[in-house]
């Protein structure tokens, strides 16, 4: 092997073993569930054909989290290491340092936490960047198959395809765009045999219209956010490259680079910031919705380090590499709320840790084997027990559709997930349903969980 497949290898094991060492689940509620529906995914398989499962995460990240959270959390660290491996291409093809981006990913902060988490976002990146890679090296069979499946692993895929196809029009390479609509086929003839629908994808689509609970807000808002995504100095890089490329946009400039880098990032952005702006398609403003484009903002960020390369020209590259790599490397351990808090992103959240002791209480009072209703997935996940059972865990949602509680069922009820997902407030629980508190839980926070039990 050589010295660069030498340095891939002790990158994995290293970003493996950071990965493993950290506590947080990163989200606790979507990177939850979806490790929990992968992990079970032989004891419920409805979750293979499941558009808000993501049919093709489920496929190739259950083989991983069979084994447990850890297996989840190398399948994702995979995931990231090969979205690495594909930007490092990328920008080597542009004859840009692609070691020195690689450098710059790790340090996005978002880019290593959401390693430790069941998140859908690193599967989607991976997928987005080895597209534009293939695509780069004209390998246009490969990358539009590719970018047919991207729709199954994040909605957002459908974001990506509006864009190739305005850059295949743009382009000329339509006799391409076919190729599209290659992974809905083949999920459409799955679809006959298990709904006898070949659209069910579009029929059951969980993002369609608008949803009032989650609410809307600023159009600036992912900009405003993606400094504490990436961590301001990249994100100040990341501004000085857009400059660069207007600036620079009379002169020549390589067309791929400005649709699939350029265009790619700044319509993704745009796209989520209407979303949220007019609260479209289920949009809750979640900002880790941009971490999938990381490496693309890494490979902007760079075209700004070299103006400023440009700009101090009396200074070697070397000089100016160093310096900021300096800036870069220290700004995470700072105390600017845009830095890494152990707090926040490193410990479990504080929602968890509640629930750790309600499950500790459930256990000790011997009622961890009741039929239980609840949003909050960390029980379920510290229980080891199945979602989707009535048996054993069933959602909240569950009470108003088809299946009310029975007699000595347990609700755990919370005052987040119940609310924001459920919609279900005590009220309800109290005087509908008629049901017991046995005991309440509320942290510092004003987090509040409480266990009820049907008469």
């Amino acid at each position: 092997m050589n010295k660069n497949q030498w340095l891939w290898i002790a990158l994995g094991v290293v970003n493996i073993i950071i990965t493993l060492s950290i506590p947080s689940t990163f989200d606790s509620g979507d990177s939850i569930l979806h490790y929990l529906q992968a992990h079970q995914g032989l004891k419920t398989p409805h979750y293979f054909m499941n558009m808000w499962s993501k049919p093709v995460f489920m496929l190739m990240a259950f083989p991983f989290a069979v084994w447990g959270w850890i297996g989840m959390q190398i399948f994702n660290s995979l995931c990231v290491l090969g979205s690495a491996f594909a930007i490092k291409n990328i920008m080597d093809n542009y004859q840009m340092n692609g070691w020195y981006g690689v450098f710059l990913c790790y340090f996005s902060q978002s880019f290593l936490l959401v390693q430790s988490s069941g998140l859908t976002e690193p599967l989607f990146m991976l997928f987005l960047v080895w597209i534009v890679w293939s695509e780069i090296q004209d390998k246009s069979i490969l990358a539009f198959t590719l970018l047919s499946f991207l729709p199954f692993i994040r909605s957002e895929g459908y974001i990506i395809i509006l864009l190739f196809f305005a850059y295949s029009l743009f382009q000329k390479r339509l006799k391409y765009l076919p190729f599209i609509g290659i992974g809905t086929f083949c999920f459409g003839i799955l679809g006959l045999f298990y709904f006898n629908d070949f659209l069910w994808m579009f029929h059951q689509n969980p993002y369609a219209g608008i949803e009032t609970k989650y609410g809307h807000g600023s159009a600036m808002h992912y900009i405003e956010q993606l400094p504490y995504i990436i961590g301001l100095p990249i994100f100040i890089l990341f501004v000085l490259g857009i400059f660069r490329f207007f600036n620079n946009f009379k002169s020549s400039i390589d067309l791929k680079e400005l649709f699939l880098i350029y265009g790619v990032s700044l319509g993704y952005i745009a796209a989520h910031s209407i979303f949220w702006t007019y609260g479209l398609f289920h949009s809750f403003g979640l900002t880790r919705v941009l971490i999938v484009i990381i490496p693309f903002l890494i490979f902007i960020a760079y075209r700004g380090i070299e103006w400023i390369c440009c700009a101090f020209h009396f200074v070697t590259q070397k000089v100016v590499l160093l310096f900021l790599g300096l800036i870069i490397f220290i700004f995470p351990f700072t105390s600017s709320p845009m830095a890494l808090s152990w707090e926040n992103d490193i410990q479990l959240e504080h929602k968890q840790l509640l629930m750790n002791k309600v499950n500790l209480w459930l256990m000790n009072h011997q009622l961890d084997k009741y039929p239980t209703y609840t949003n909050a997935y960390t029980l379920p996940f510290v229980s080891k027990r199945i979602i989707d059972n009535e048996n054993e865990i069933l959602e909240l949602n569950q009470i108003k559709k088809n299946r009310p509680p029975k007699s000595h069922d347990l609700i755990v009820w919370d005052s987040y997930f119940a609310m924001t997902d459920a919609q279900i407030d005590q009220d309800y629980i109290e005087k509908k349903l008629n049901a017991k508190p046995l005991k309440s839980f509320m942290n510092d926070k004003k987090y509040k969980i409480v266990i009820y039990q049907i008469p």
